[in-house]
């Protein structure tokens, strides 16, 4: 009988390892997950006009589109460079921007308070009015500069 209580008990715990080892697995995967959803949750590119300055956010895949967006943001801001707070990353593997100059002249066209987010499949802008002239053609530029297969939204700031 004692033989078959360790071979029983050996077993017991090859299971209980095994089981282990499987919910180990599955809790690796589900925090994997909930970081891919995180990353795509997260924008990957922010502009706001806000403070008599303009703050650029997140990353790009170039210099050149960097260049372009301080450039258009010094220039919106009467050449005061001092103002616009740039924190773009360079990373190749950013979302691709189609159109640089377009994304320098909405930038150009911002008003206070306006707020641009990037997400991997949309782009959402927060304006003063949905219907103005300015939020009609910020809606144009925005989807010139991030291209047809990206989603654009105007949203209305409170």
């Amino acid at each position: 009988m004692t033989k078959r209580i360790r071979i029983l008990a050996v077993v017991s715990m090859a299971c209980l390892a095994f089981l282990v080892g499987v919910a180990w697995r599955v809790a690796g995967d589900g925090e994997a997950q909930a970081r891919t959803a995180n990353a795509e949750a997260a924008p990957s590119l922010e502009i706001r006009w806000h403070g008599g300055g303009i703050v650029l956010q997140g990353r790009v895949r170039d210099a050149a589109t960097q260049h372009a967006l301080a450039e258009g943001a010094a220039a919106r801001l009467g050449g005061e460079s001092e103002q616009v707070t740039d924190w773009l990353d360079i990373t190749p593997a950013a979302l691709p921007v189609a159109d640089p100059a377009a994304l320098a002249r909405l930038i150009l066209l911002g008003q206070e308070g306006w707020h641009l987010q990037r997400r991997q499949t949309e782009g959402w802008l927060a304006v003063q009015s949905l219907t103005d002239e300015r939020s009609v053609q910020a809606k144009a530029l925005l989807q010139a500069a991030f291209g047809p297969g990206v989603a654009i939204h105007l949203v209305q700031l409170p």
